[in-house]
């Protein structure tokens, strides 16, 4: 059976040389040995495995079987018993080693590689007083993360396989008591309806579980911030952990939940909530700017003061573009900046933005390309987008400036009117797994005190009845 198991092992993997073989005898009782050398510690494999059968091997004297030996007298911590072939292609692409030691009597050892890197500082989404430490690529290291902060057995987790070829591990969390059955269900069994070649990160699982989302506005948020992901679980919310991938999923999210920061606890509600009506302001000024500036100067003159008129008239005199297009070639080139700054080294990217923004810029005025008004525009237009940390919230403004300025340029201000009535309502009618998107502030909900105003802790100790029906929070300290 045995021999069975190791020629068709073989065959499958056509005799892979990293996938060793190794026999022991121990009172005329053949052990097979197998494991992957890309994935298991030779220390470990060396250290518990190899030195627990030397020492059976020496006092092993026949009157007890030794499949019971092996299984109780093996030093490793994580010991599986193997019911069929697949469980040792599982086990054996997992970092386990596999022990056959009789006809229908087979162990798994886990005897891992450490393949992940260590726990380090936050990259994507930074602060300044609050942790600093970050997801990896390890699944178990990132539960961990998120058991450190909340010591609780509430805290339950769902694990299944996803992918046919990659057998990527994916954990769905959530606190008993706290968060709605009914979202984990449903998230459930959309992952395990999901039928995919491999899953290599969360990005593959986020799409696939917000494809039917017809808006361009992201429903599920990602984050490499554990203090975060526990901020989630404990409103109420459902987070799913990938295996290889050090970035979070949770949902459901609003549109409010992309315009809070970890430093906001750190920070007195007053100051904080001048901070958040900031971003958003900043939020309408990197949406609306350009479509504002094009009707103004386009269909809309008489809204602006004669001498501010006629400096605009003078700057555009010897700009041979529409103001659509002149505003359209500045944002492309902005995009186009932005982009190859992400993707080359970070050696190199203060060079870019000066060639790219001073140079560039001054060489497009003194040409005659772009009047400086819309250079100012596009850098207040630039800068105030920089408060969207979310990718998919960015690409939906993008979108959204864009339809603005096809509406000024169509309407003037009247257009731009329209495309905010537009906007309004596809954010209202967008549905988070079943919840209003513009939760708190239609329909108004609790979580009102936690949005563009931040209340005095005190007065937040209800969670949001739309994310569970467990509403009454234990904090009770007053904050200053």
């Amino acid at each position: 059976m045995n021999d069975k198991i190791i020629d068709r092992l073989k065959k499958d993997t056509n005799n892979s040389s990293y996938i060793i073989y190794r026999d022991m005898v121990i009172k005329d009782t053949k052990i097979n040995i197998i494991y992957n050398e890309t994935l298991t510690s030779s220390d470990k494999l060396s250290d518990f495995v190899l030195r627990s059968l030397v020492n059976i091997e020496k006092n092993y004297d026949g009157r007890i079987p030794l499949y019971d030996i092996v299984k109780n007298n093996i030093n490793n911590i994580k010991v599986k018993k193997i019911k069929n072939y697949d469980d040792v292609c599982t086990y054996l692409n997992n970092g386990f080693v596999i022990l056959l030691i009789e006809d229908d009597y087979s162990l798994a050892l886990e005897v891992k590689r450490n393949l992940s890197r260590s726990v380090d500082k936050p990259i994507t989404e930074t602060t300044i007083r609050g942790p600093l430490d970050a997801f990896v690529e390890n699944i178990e290291t990132n539960i961990g993360l998120i058991k450190r902060r909340i010591k609780s057995n509430k805290l339950w987790n769902e694990d299944i396989e996803i992918g046919r070829y990659s057998k990527t591990k994916v954990s769905i969390l959530t606190v008993d008591g706290i968060a709605e059955k009914d979202i984990q269900d449903k998230i459930l069994k959309i992952l395990k309806n999901i039928d995919i070649d491999r899953v290599i990160d969360s990005g593959t699982v986020k799409h696939l579980i917000q494809k039917e989302t017809k808006s361009i506005f992201p429903t599920i948020m990602t984050t490499e911030r554990p203090d975060k992901v526990c901020d989630a679980l404990m409103r109420g919310k459902t987070v799913i952990i990938v295996d290889n991938s050090p970035f979070a999923l949770i949902m459901p999210v609003f549109l409010n939940d992309f315009f809070l920061s970890e430093d906001d606890k750190d920070a007195k509600f007053m100051n904080n909530s001048l901070t958040r009506i900031l971003r958003y302001i900043a939020f309408f000024i990197t949406i609306m700017t350009p479509g504002i500036y094009i009707a103004i100067t386009t269909f809309n003159q008489e809204m602006l003061p004669l001498e501010l008129l006629t400096s605009f008239a003078s700057q555009r005199s010897t700009v041979p573009f529409p103001a659509f297009f002149e505003a359209l070639l500045m944002i492309l080139s902005f995009e186009i900046l932005r982009e190859s700054d992400l993707r080359i080294p970070n050696i190199s990217n203060s060079a870019l933005s000066i060639v790219g923004a001073l140079i560039l810029g001054e060489a497009a005025v003194n040409a005659g390309i772009v009047s400086p008004i819309m250079i100012i525009v596009e850098a207040i237009t630039a800068i105030s987008a920089l408060i969207i940390t979310e990718p998919e919230l960015a690409n939906a403004i993008k979108w959204y400036r864009l339809f603005f300025m096809i509406g000024a340029t169509t309407f003037g201000m009247f257009g731009v009117f329209i495309v905010f009535v537009f906007l309004i309502i596809n954010l209202c009618s967008i549905n988070s797994f079943g919840k209003p998107y513009m939760i708190p502030f239609a329909p108004i909900s609790v979580d009102i005190k936690n949005s563009f105003i931040k209340f005095p802790l005190k007065f937040r100790n209800k969670r949001d009845k739309f994310l569970t029906k467990n509403i009454v929070r234990e904090e009770r300290n007053e904050e200053n």
